[in-house]
């Protein structure tokens, strides 16, 4: 080699190679060493490194020393905004919410909306600090500080919609549609969408990956997810129709024999319908149920002018007989049948002019004191009739009317009550029998007669 360079022309060429190789390989470590070379740290921190490094400790102990310094003063530092500044922000929000004439505001409050928004500022200081007061420890943990913040941070928004869906929630509660349809359901589909969205951004952030490459391979694993959420979805289609097709709502008194309900709505949400029964119990049913079984609403009787109720009595064939004078007489001075006796009469003879029996005249009585009771009402469908079919059991009487009162249960029931304990109170002013099976105590009188 030696002897090479001492040849003209060829010794300055290979000194001027191995010159440049030697130049190039000194820049490339020397832009390795800069990029891997730590900078400044904070100016307290620096000063606490250098007095941890004047106890003699090593320089792993003194970053790790500083690096948890640092953390614990942040999270002091959140503390304290939490203890006084965002309490004298909350103590101010307080008054205005009370002093407010808008509703949404006071709603807000109560939901926690606005304290759960403060939270953001301190964590969006730490996150804009973060370069500033780590700066000089690794890569590797400056970047484990910002995506624990950053998933902080996601957190925080998420909570902060879920107060503003309860809030708009509670504020449609107030409104007069509230008790035609509710929208809880649709605010917890909402929740939903919002926690998948986070869970997202908060899984892309730890995997350091786009969220965009997440969202495009969940589409892959859309068919597995459908699977596990498989009865949220059907929840979720039920209630929508169940909105659309006005079939339930808040307040109704429904009845589901199956479930064992039968009482009003309390609640319906996504996925299930809350049903306060009249014994004071609560059954709760799924909402996808009430769209793939059948039940009764009674809101419609609630809502009409009447609500029906029948009475049926079994009569004693061989007690219907001839109406004649004496028992006319005695339904005209009788209390209990003299103020609709004559309306009666002559009822009973339209309906049955050549043969009139004390059935007919029965039944032309009842018909009359329905259409004139005060807690009925006669505009509806109203009368009083037997069924033509006689069996062994005697004729069924039949009583068919409406109630004005369709709200209270026991004005419902007083009313039917009463029309039971009337007619069985009339049948022997009108020469009728109630019929009834012989018991043990008839056959044992029909045995001390014999005797």
């Amino acid at each position: 080699m030696h002897l090479l360079t001492d040849i003209p022309f060829i010794g300055p060429l290979l000194r001027a190679d191995t010159v440049a190789a030697d130049t190039t390989a000194w820049s490339a470590r020397l832009a390795e060493a800069t990029q891997h070379a730590p900078t400044a740290k904070f100016w307290v921190v620096q000063d606490f490194s250098q007095w941890l490094a004047g106890l003699g400790l090593s320089p792993w102990w003194c970053d790790a020393l500083a690096f948890v310094v640092v953390c614990a003063g942040l999270a002091l530092t959140v503390w304290f905004i939490d203890r006084v500044l965002l309490r004298l922000g909350l103590t101010f929000i307080r008054r205005w919410a009370k002093h407010s004439r808008r509703a949404l505001v006071g709603i807000l409050f109560q939901r926690k909306f606005y304290r759960r928004a403060l939270y953001l500022i301190p964590l969006g200081v730490i996150l804009f600090s973060i370069n500033t007061f780590f700066s000089g420890f690794t890569p590797g943990l400056n970047e484990t500080v910002r995506i624990a913040t950053r998933c902080a941070v996601f957190f925080t928004v998420m909570l902060v919609c879920f107060s503003l869906l309860d809030a708009l929630n509670d504020l449609y509660q107030r409104r007069p549609e509230a008790q035609l349809r509710s929208i809880k359901g649709y605010v917890q589909v909402g929740k939903i969408l919002v926690a998948f969205i986070v869970a997202i951004l908060i899984v892309a952030a730890l995997l350091q990956e786009s969220p965009a490459r997440l969202f495009v391979g969940l589409g892959a694993a859309a068919a597995v997810l459908s699977l596990i959420f498989r009865d949220t979805l059907l929840d979720f289609v039920a209630s929508i129709q169940l909105a659309a097709q006005d079939m339930l709502r808040p307040g109704d008194w429904i009845e589901m024999p199956g479930k064992q309900a039968n009482g009003v709505v309390l609640d319906i949400n996504l996925n299930s319908v809350k049903v306060q029964n009249w014994d004071n119990t609560v059954t709760t049913i799924p909402i996808y149920s009430m769209v793939s079984e059948s039940f009764i609403n009674w809101r419609c009787m609630e809502q009409s002018t009447g609500r029906r109720f029948t009475c049926r009595f079994r009569l004693d064939v061989t007690s219907i007989a001839r109406a004649d004078d004496a028992l006319l007489q005695r339904i005209a001075a009788d209390p209990l049948t003299q103020s609709e006796s004559q309306a009666a009469i002559e009822l009973a003879r339209s309906s049955s002019p050549h043969y009139l029996t004390n059935l007919a005249l029965f039944r032309a009585h009842m018909e009359v004191w329905l259409f004139r009771h005060p807690q009925l009402n006669p505009r509806l469908l109203t009368f009083a009739r037997y069924l033509t079919e006689v069996t062994e059991t005697g004729l069924v009487f039949e009583v068919y009317a409406f109630t004005r009162n369709t709200e209270s249960e026991y004005a419902y029931d007083t009313v039917r009550r009463s029309t039971m304990e009337y007619v069985m109170a009339c049948l022997p002013l009108f020469g009728l029998r109630m019929f009834q099976r012989p018991s043990g105590l008839d056959v044992d009188e029909i045995g001390r007669d014999d005797r």
